[in-house]
């Protein structure tokens, strides 16, 4: 008897335990009930025809009963079931088919398959998503280890919800998030299903989400490469956020809903510190900066600026800010991107840092001629900016002075051949001057239409664009080059200004808007504007012999002093002001870098010379082009090279001055080191004429007898020209393009 009751006993107790074990994962006595399941599953949306399967399950999620499924009914992902009894509240929810690819803005070409585990006591709303599949398997693994099933949810949950840093929002389940609610967590959902999507699509997308459910199944958490990989995802993601908020918007417009996406850069955990949202000033909030201006001196300096701070701040963004209302900038190749030989950093050299709540600037020394500026901007991770410290720095009159990179020995070879076909089509000017009483060329080939007229304005303001354009590049890097480039301006405004008197004066880059109204200048101001950049590139320049001819592009570039010293006396003989034009050209004398010899630029051997064998002992300027040597065509010499500066022309000038100065004894002391040199006989009444008559023998292929003419009231007598040829016409097509020029009197 005893033994039959023990065994009754032993019965009772085995059927306890199964029936407690069967329904280990269900929380309390639950009545069966009807319930009619309805939801969406978004991806993006799910699309019309996708299968949805509900299959009823039991505390320990075994299957109880068959599978009921229906099919996704309309463009919002929405699915319904029929009433059904459920013998517990626990469900499995499985759909399977194409959905809205949010980050490119159309349909996936691959199924996906989604699941959510539910339990409907909480209501008969089953949502699924990609949170809903990533707790999938770490739900069974919970159940599996006598946990129940609302603790298994719950933990589930936050676990997921905190490897995405979004533990704030984990207090509702999963499956009632809609990406169309317009909630922080829809926007959550929409954020981690494109990040978990981006950059994958069909097959990839699948096992990848395999991987994640395993890993995340068995531990909570994701492998240290998964994390590495969801970090590198998020970078991936940063220039798409954007699209995908007016994706989703544009997709539920086209079907006649209007729903609200937030902001969706605040649910990423971007700094990986494990918290979504953190990254950004909420509002109220600001950064202090104890000083937002430097003002540092050449010698540069360290500088230590309190910040105040209530979020994290960076020196540069983590990630890179994108605007999503402008197309991507194509920056073209800037042939003005690398100016100097071996120099790569031109802007202001700093050293930042931040230790604690200090921002450390460390300036160094100024290798620029002219002040520079620039800031250093904190940061958020997003990459707004936060605040900003604008600093000065004082220029350096003692830079060193870089070689130019080759790809600017081609920009200088440009202009300088423009100069060069413009001063040798100046020469035929000059010869047509000089021959005109016996050939009447004056009036044959000078006129509004002449194409020489033509060639010299255009070769000239062509030269002028390309050196503005220079100046302009290079003034914003070291600066060193600006004298260099202003002295190559000066020479040919100098003589635009003999040849035509007001010219329009750009100094600066010129285009189709700020060139079209273009006017004539008053010469001066041309001048007043030329004296000041040539005294400047005098205190600049180096005291050295020039070298012009000898084909490197580096020696021709880099003028000495006393091509400033010569060019600027000729703007102050021009005007009458032999004082200042004789203590300049004494300097040139004093220096000694040049000596007289026999050369006589009338005659073509002395230019073919300085063709074949560079620059002589006079040279000091010269300009010379790739239309071929030296040649008559006809009566006329081409004249290539074209010395514009020689050291005949310095004593003559010289002479010139001392003569206006009251010196004569001196002046005719020059004229016979002039005749011993040359080998010529004088003839004049004073020195004036002494000085014309040298320069009628000696200086016609050197472009420099007209201005001496003209500034002596000489040209009208020795060209045999009336009044108005004093200064050239102004070429007709010029005219005609820019309504504003006035042509020159008498044309």
């Amino acid at each position: 008897m005893k033994t039959k009751q023990c065994l009754y006993l032993f019965v009772i107790i085995a059927f306890f335990l199964s029936s407690c074990d069967k329904d280990k994962g269900l929380e309390n006595k639950f009545e069966p009930k009807t319930y009619t399941v309805s939801g969406k599953v978004e991806k993006g949306p799910f699309v019309i025809g996708s299968t949805v399967t509900i299959q009823p399950m039991d505390g320990n999620l075994q299957a109880l009963g068959s599978p009921d499924s229906t099919t996704i009914q309309d463009n919002f992902g929405s699915f319904s079931f029929e009433p059904r009894l459920f013998q517990t509240p626990y469900a499995e929810v499985t759909a399977n088919g194409y959905f809205f690819n949010e980050i490119k803005g159309e349909f996936s070409t691959s199924k996906l398959r989604l699941r959510a585990l539910v339990d409907l006591s909480d209501g008969p709303t089953a949502n699924v998503n990609f949170f809903t599949h990533l707790k999938y398997q770490r739900i069974q693994k919970l159940i599996a280890d006598n946990i129940k099933f609302g603790e298994a949810d719950k933990q589930a949950q936050e676990e997921l919800f905190s490897a995405f840093g979004l533990q704030k929002h984990a207090e509702k389940d999963a499956s009632t998030f809609s990406i169309a609610e317009g909630t922080d967590e829809a926007a959550a959902l929409i954020a981690i299903s494109s990040l978990l999507l981006v950059d994958k699509s069909g097959t990839t997308l699948g096992k990848y989400l395999a991987k994640l459910c395993k890993e995340f199944g068995e531990k909570g958490t994701f492998e240290e490469s998964t994390i590495q990989q969801i970090r590198g995802d998020k970078e991936a993601l940063w220039s798409k956020l954007s699209s995908v908020r007016s994706n989703i918007i544009e997709y539920y417009e086209t079907f006649g809903l209007e729903v609200e996406v937030k902001e969706l850069e605040r649910f990423i955990d971007w700094d990986n510190d494990g918290i979504a949202g953190n990254e950004v000033l909420q509002e109220g909030q600001e950064v202090v900066l104890e000083i937002t201006e430097l003002n540092v001196p050449k010698e540069g300096g360290i500088y230590t600026i309190g910040i105040s701070s209530p979020i994290p701040v960076y020196l540069e963004p983590r990630l890179e800010p994108v605007d999503p209302d402008e197309p991507p900038i194509v920056i073209p190749n800037d042939i003005f991107s690398e100016i100097y030989e071996n120099v790569d950093n031109t802007d202001i050299s700093i050293e930042k840092s931040i230790n604690a709540n200090e921002l450390i600037i460390k300036v160094s020394p100024s290798i620029f001629k002219i002040a520079k500026s620039t800031s250093v901007q904190l940061y958020d991770c997003l990459g707004n900016i936060l605040g900003e410290v604008k600093i000065l720095q004082e220029g350096n009159e003692n830079a060193p002075t870089p070689k130019l990179r080759d790809t600017m020995k081609q920009i200088v070879n440009s202009f300088a051949s423009e100069i060069a076909q413009g001063f040798s089509k100046l020469n035929l000017i000059e010869q047509y001057y000089y021959y005109n009483k016996e050939s009447d060329w004056v009036n044959q080939y000078i006129h509004p239409s002449s194409s020489v007229v033509y060639d010299i304005w255009g070769a000239f303001y062509r030269a002028n664009r390309v050196i503005m354009t220079f100046k302009d590049a290079e003034a914003k890097k070291l600066g060193v080059y600006q004298d260099y480039l202003n002295v190559f301006s000066a020479m040919y405004y100098y003589y635009m200004v003999v040849l035509w008197g007001d010219v329009p004066y750009i100094n600066f880059v010129p285009n189709m808007d700020n060139t079209r109204d273009i006017r004539r200048t008053p010469q001066n101001e041309i001048f007043t504007d030329l004296q000041k950049n040539l005294e400047e590139a005098i205190n600049y320049f180096k005291e050295k012999r020039n070298e012009s001819l000898n084909g490197d592009a580096n020696d021709f570039f880099f003028l000495s002093k006393d091509v400033a010293r010569i060019l600027l006396a000729n703007i102050y003989m021009y005007q009458g002001e032999y004082i200042q034009a004789e203590k300049l050209l004494e300097e040139v004398i004093n220096n000694g870098f040049y000596e007289l010899d026999t050369s006589n630029y009338n005659k073509q051997e002395t230019i073919t010379n300085l063709f074949n064998s560079g620059s002589g002992k006079e040279t000091i300027f010269a300009t010379k082009h790739n239309m071929g040597g030296p040649k008559n065509s006809g009566n006329i010499f081409n004249v290539n090279p074209l010395p514009i500066m020689t050291y005949t022309d310095v004593i003559l000038s010289h002479a010139e001055c001392l003569y206006k100065n009251g010196k004569s004894p001196e002046a005719e002391s020059l004229l016979t080191e002039i005749v011993t040199a040359k080998g010529i006989n004088l003839s004049g009444s004073n020195v004036l004429e002494k000085i014309k008559d040298a320069r009628l023998q000696l200086m016609l292929y050197s472009n420099t007898n007209f201005a001496f003419m003209k500034r002596n009231d000489f040209a009208k007598d020795v060209y045999g020209i009336e009044e108005y040829r004093l200064l050239l016409p102004i070429p007709m097509s010029e005219l005609t393009i820019h309504s504003q020029l006035i042509q020159n009197p008498g044309y």
